[in-house]
């Protein structure tokens, strides 16, 4: 009997653990301090733990994110939550619901040059506004333009690279530009353009009631796996709470991605994250991705101010929190 035990322990160890599946999970831009957790999260075996073999990719930007997971070139991945459901509403049909909300408070910000004469987003009538090419940025413009009364036709946009965004403003090619704060801000810091020069004008500030970035993942792919989103989100909950614990390993695993990255500036972009988007008030009360049904109401009603949105049928597929985490693992202290 013993020698039947022992040869039945030297296969089990001879053939492992199940091996996790690997999949593609897209990041809504560039791989830098803004995507650490999932890194961090997949470098340490935190996604493996529940099955998942991350192969975290960059993207050019959230748009592009959320057509890839929509087209099932990707299963998963986070994208902006207006640009997700925005996505949706223009392409109906599409195969993407989101599972869980990220950023509670929205990263979306307006930052102008002093020497524009900005002092506020009343005063962007009459400026240049550089704006992503490659998203959804005019809608975000639509919101605080009817959140403080002024007309958007007063204002002139360029289009801009996302990754130019800083640049742009730096060289005075606009007098503001909107985007993700963590994205512009510790850019424009790199760039040499002091705080002291700038208008930081946060759109949660001046109207803005929608969630930032969201998990997503392709339905199609969801109804045939079983079990997924919920170890799915159950992993991008321990990736946050690791990464948040040590913020500095979570910048490393990035830096180990690539060298060319400044750790100073992409801890600074993380640190952020946590502190702006992540961990609000909201979330310390309520626990990591709590839905608030006032909340998704708000959204709702403020993406209406984007006329496609009217009487979509889409809704449904904005807040499916059907596979969080219990109420105790979001629980943030």
């Amino acid at each position: 009997m013993i020698k039947r035990l022992a040869a039945a322990l030297a296969i089990l160890v001879l053939a492992g653990p199940a091996t996790a599946e690997e999949l593609k999970f897209a990041v809504d831009g560039p791989i830098t301090g803004a995507a650490a957790a999932y890194v961090f999260g997949a470098d340490s075996g935190l996604f493996e733990a529940e099955g998942l073999d991350l192969d975290v990719r960059a993207t050019r930007s959230a748009l592009d994110a959320v057509s890839r997971i929509a087209l099932g070139s990707y299963p998963f991945g986070v994208v902006d939550m207006p640009t997700f459901a925005e996505y949706i509403i223009m392409n109906p049909g599409s195969r993407v619901i989101s599972l869980m909300v990220i950023h509670d408070r929205p990263a979306f910000t307006v930052v102008a040059l002093k020497s524009s004469g900005i002092a506020a987003v009343t005063d962007l009538p009459g400026h240049v506004v550089g704006q992503d090419s490659d998203s959804f940025a005019k809608y975000r413009m639509q919101n605080i333009a009817n959140s403080n009364s002024f007309d958007m036709s007063d204002l002139t946009f360029k289009n801009v690279a996302p990754t130019e965004l800083a640049a742009a403003l730096a060289a005075g090619e606009v007098d503001a530009v909107t985007g993700f704060s963590y994205e512009i801000l510790p850019e424009l810091a790199k760039l040499g353009v002091a705080t002291d020069d700038l208008v930081i004008m946060p759109m949660a500030d001046n109207g803005l009631v929608l969630y930032g970035q969201v998990l997503v993942i392709n339905s199609d792919y969801l109804a045939k796996s079983s079990g997924v989103a919920t170890r799915l989100t159950a992993a991008v909950l321990k990736a946050w709470k690791a990464t948040i614990a040590d913020p500095e390993a979570a910048v490393a695993a990035v830096i180990a991605r690539n060298a060319e990255l400044d750790p100073a500036l992409e801890a600074e972009r993380l640190r952020m994250i946590i502190a702006e988007n992540v961990l609000t008030p909201y979330v310390l009360e309520n626990g990591f991705a709590t839905p608030s049904q006032a909340r998704q109401e708000w959204n709702v009603a403020q993406l209406q101010d984007n006329p496609a949105f009217i009487n979509s049928e889409e809704r449904d597929t904005f807040f499916n929190m059907n596979f969080l985490p219990s109420a105790k693992d979001r629980a943030m202290q």
